[in-house]
Parts: structure tokens; sequence; C-alpha cells
């Protein structure tokens, strides 16, 4: 592609003989990357400014330079404000702004972004429509996986992904959205059909220095991006306060909300255990009742906030809430691990923040004839100040193992301390074992029939971190391996 058409659009003046017709093979902001061809764009960043790797690059073969300030190099440069941006806008250009063609519903929130998108994803291929997903769990497009690194992928490789969707047949992708993303601009330049809000609750407090700038940064996605239509869901101060401000902006939106009337309404969960709801819902006019083979009033919302955004894509609510009876449910979240003849149940989440530890042990609660139990650990090297509320929400259980989840470079003993605090009174019903193969084990030993023993924290992930040194840890495998024992 000539950089003439990689750069359409761009705003950009063109220095060291940078010109409309020279030769682009590819788009890159990783010098180790770059290719004969390539242009590279000088990201400057928390910890590195990309101008540092220019001369790499264009030992390795660029054949311009996006650039904040010219270079003492001499190879053709693109002069921009910011380069950030124009990475992804240049990415969108050399991939076909394959979003310009498809349906993307980008979902953003504290929780519940996984398990929205997998709906959307469900509903959207149920009614024949071709989707591709892209979060935490994985970027793929039927069996076709993407590799990833971070929830929502660099613009460049985003980009880059909605072009091999779009190639493969995709008509629609449902993507998570994170607060991150927003700050670095990784959803630059992407076209959303739909931009729908979950919630939101204390979450990446090392990012963000307070609740208010993580929120400002979620806004970014239904105020700044390109968005032709918004689904909030207003169950919570933070999903009201969006809802004010759209309007305050003359931006429609579609509410989704379980406490008064709104576009999407629900009115009843009849739970079936830890097997599933029944959702009763008022849904633009009409009257649903469906099956959701997930527990809890919180995953019913979630669901109404996917089918609230398939409805803007165009499907009949009737029949995508219909759908939902077949959805197979989402790895790592309230996964429930087949516990043979033994009488109780035991269920893995990714619930790593206090709202969603309290959420999910409400939800095995319902599900549970007998007591609860949580196996849960505060991440190292992260936010301290969640962890005395973590501790407070597993108060509900009535067995409560602190352990390790993913340390890092901190002390194991001082963050299951810090997390202990924050039980107050019921600080001496905690069972403190660090080892989280035996904390586990611990559970299961104390289980008896009608019992639920909730592992919360790792969810779909597979590795535990101490210190520099990381290794296999799957709570799905350790709790399989420690019941054929």
């Amino acid at each position: 592609m000539l950089l003439g058409e990689v750069l359409q659009d761009v705003d950009c003046s063109l220095a060291r003989g940078a010109s409309d017709d020279i030769w682009i093979s590819d788009v890159a902001y990783d010098s180790r990357n770059v290719e004969p061809g390539s242009l590279f764009a000088c990201v400057p960043g928390a910890a590195f400014d990309g101008h540092d790797f220019a001369p790499s690059a264009v030992q390795r073969g660029a054949a311009a330079l996006v650039v904040e300030r010219e270079l003492d190099l001499a190879v053709p440069q693109v002069i921009v404000s910011d380069a950030r941006d124009v990475l992804a806008q240049t990415a969108a250009n050399f991939f076909g702004n394959a979003t310009q063609h498809m349906q993307v519903v980008g979902v953003t929130g504290t929780a519940g972004k996984t398990t929205v998108t997998l709906l959307v994803e469900h509903m959207l291929r149920a009614s024949g429509m071709e989707c591709g997903v892209l979060g935490t769990i994985s970027n793929r497009m039927g069996d076709r996986v993407f590799s990833h690194r971070y929830t929502t992928p660099e613009s460049r490789d985003l980009q880059e992904i909605f072009g091999l969707m779009e190639g493969m047949g995709a008509r629609a992708v449902a993507m998570e959205v994170s607060s991150h993303a927003l700050l670095t601009h990784r959803c630059a330049h992407t076209r959303f059909a739909v931009a729908a809000f979950t919630n939101l609750s204390r979450e990446h407090m090392d990012l963000h220095n307070n609740m208010e700038d993580y929120f400002a940064t979620k806004t970014r996605l239904f105020l700044e991006e390109d968005v032709a239509s918004r689904v909030v869901c207003t169950s919570s101060p933070w999903g009201e306060r969006l809802a004010r401000m759209l309007g305050e902006a003359h931006r429609d939106f579609v509410e989704v909300s379980c406490d008064h009337a709104a576009d999407v309404n629900l009115r009843e969960v009849l739970s079936n255990g830890l097997a599933g709801s029944v959702v009763c819902a008022d849904a633009f006019g009409r009257a649903l009742r469906f099956e959701l083979p997930l527990p809890s009033h919180f995953n019913a919302m979630n669901a109404l906030v996917a089918l609230a955004a398939v409805h803007e894509v165009g499907l009949n609510p009737t029949s995508a809430a219909a759908s939902l009876a077949s959805f197979p449910g989402v790895p790592g979240r309230m996964e429930r691990i087949d516990t043979g003849s033994r009488g109780f149940s035991v269920v893995v989440d990714f619930a790593h923040t206090p709202e969603e530890l309290a959420h999910a042990l409400r939800a095995v609660r319902e599900g549970a004839t007998g007591r609860v139990a949580v196996v849960f650990g505060c991440g190292g090297d992260r936010d301290k100040g969640k962890r005395p509320m973590m501790g407070k929400a597993a108060t509900q259980a009535d067995f409560v193992v602190v352990t390790n989840d993913n340390p890092r470079t901190e002390d194991p003993a001082a963050i299951a301390e810090q997390t202990v605090a924050g039980m107050g009174a019921d600080a001496a019903r905690a069972h403190v074992q660090l080892d989280r193969y035996k904390a586990i084990q611990d559970a299961l030993d104390w289980a008896r029939p009608g019992d639920v023993v909730l592992v919360a924290g790792k969810g779909h992930e597979s590795t535990q971190t101490t210190g520099n040194k990381t290794v296999r840890f799957d709570d799905r495998e350790v709790v399989r391996e420690l019941l054929k024992g």
C-alpha cells in the first residue's frame, strides 16, 4: 500500500523526503517486528519512548517513520502531534478499515465484560451472523484463535485482527474494552455499532488515581469514540451517572435496569440453583421469559445488557433471548466442577474485586442447601486498598481460606494479613494457608453434602506468579486432581 493511502485522513506533515508514493509493507510499533518496507510509529510510553528505537527500526528496513519530533535520521518521516493515535489510524487504513463493514459491539465496565461479550457472540451466531470475539479469555473467530497479550490488543494488532476476521466472513465482533485500552487509544478509529456499560467497582487503582479517574476513562468509549448506539446498565450509581452525562450531551442510549422502568427491565429471577435461572423481563415493549444457564441476579443483568446490545444490531429480542438456553457458559466464570458422588459442589470463578467476590458468594449461597466455603487471595504489586475490602466480602462464607493469588514480589504473609484485617470481628474465623494447592485441599476436606466450595480469583487463568517465577497453576485442574485423590 502507498504511504499516501496509509495516511488517509491523518493530520501530518512530511519531512526528510517523505512522499505519498513510498510503498509500505506493514505498520509497526515495536522495532523488533519491523520488516523491510514497514512504517514504524515512534510511540512514547510510560517506560520507553519509541523515538529511541527509531535507529533500530531503520536498520531493519523501515521505509518511513511516524514521529512527534523530527529525528536526525536519513529516512522519510511523518510528523504528527500524537503518534499513538496516528498508529491506530494508519493501522485501520492499512488493514482495510474492517470495522466500517462489521457490527462491532464494545463492552466496558469492571465486571461482566467477558460474560456479556460471549453472550452477544452466542446470540449473534444463533441468528446466523458470523461473529468474532475479543477479550480476556481469547481472541477468536470460530475455531481460529489469535494470539493476544492484553484484554484489548494494541491498536495495530487489533486492526489486523479485525481485518482477518472480516476476511473469514465475520459480520460482527463482540469485544471487551478495557480502561487501559481507552487510555492508550487502542480502540481509536474503530467503528462501534454498539458500546455497552455493565457496572463499575474498585479495580485498577494501580493504573488510575481514584474511582473518579477510572470512571472518566470508561466514559471515553461513550463520549469520544465512534459509536452508533449505546447501552447503559443503570442499576448502579456509576451507571446512573453515565446515563445523566449522555443525556446532558444529547446522546441517545438504551437503558437497562432492575429497579425502575427502562427500555430493558429485569422483573424477576427464578433460581435453578447453580444450574442457572429463569429470567423474566420487559424488553422494548415485550414481556420475556427465558432460561439462562448461569446463576444469580448479577448474570441475569449481564444477559439483559447483552440482549439490549444485539437488539441494537438488529436481532429480535424474543428469539435472541430464547437462544440463551443453549449458552455453554464462560470458562472460569461460575464454572462448576464435577464432584462425582460426593454430594457437595465446587465452583471456580474469576472474582477478584470486592464486589465480584460478594456477587459470587451470594450466587453460590443461593445454590447451596448447606454451607459455603471460599478460597481466595489478593494480588501482589497491585491495589493494596482493596485487600481489606476483599476480606470483608469473604465474611459471607461459613469457612474462609485466605491464600496466595499471584503475590509477585510482595510478602505473601503480609498480603494475607492485610486481607484478614478487613474481616473485623470475623478475622478469627479466617484460615490462612499460603500454599494455594493446600488451601483448596483444606476447603474440599471441609465440605460435606449440600455444601458449596467457591475457589475465587483466577478463573480461567493457568499460572501463579511468586517473586519473579511463574509456574502453571489452574484452579480447575487442581480441584479435579484433588477430587480424584
